[in-house]
Formats: C-alpha cells, structure tokens, sequence
C-alpha cells in the first residue's frame, strides 16, 4: 500500500514548447519544502499527451 503526498503540478510549457526549467525548479523546490513524497511531472494534468514534439 502506498502512503504519504503525492504532488502533481502543472509543468510550465510556455509559447516555444519546451519546458521551463527554472519555473518547473521553483515549484519541485516549494513542493519539496512543504514535505510532499513524490513529484510528478508531465502527470496526469495532461501536459505531456498535449505535447506536439518530444521534450528537449
């Protein structure tokens, strides 16, 4: 069984299609130091099926 905060946040993927880094940093910091147990990226909100190219 699985326990604890799981955290799925909107990655940042503005106009050029990419992530943005130092946005996506910031908040995997505050989630970090609010005690969450995972982190999930490009999850379940659907940002990496909206993706048109691969991540670079």
């Amino acid at each position: 069984m699985f326990t604890g905060l799981s955290a799925f946040p909107l990655t940042p993927i503005p106009g050029n299609g990419n992530v943005d880094e130092k946005a996506f940093a910031a908040l995997v910091n505050r989630l970090a130091a609010a005690g969450v147990d995972s982190i999930g990226a490009l999850g379940s909100t659907g940002s990496a099926a909206g993706r048109a190219a691969p991540l670079t």
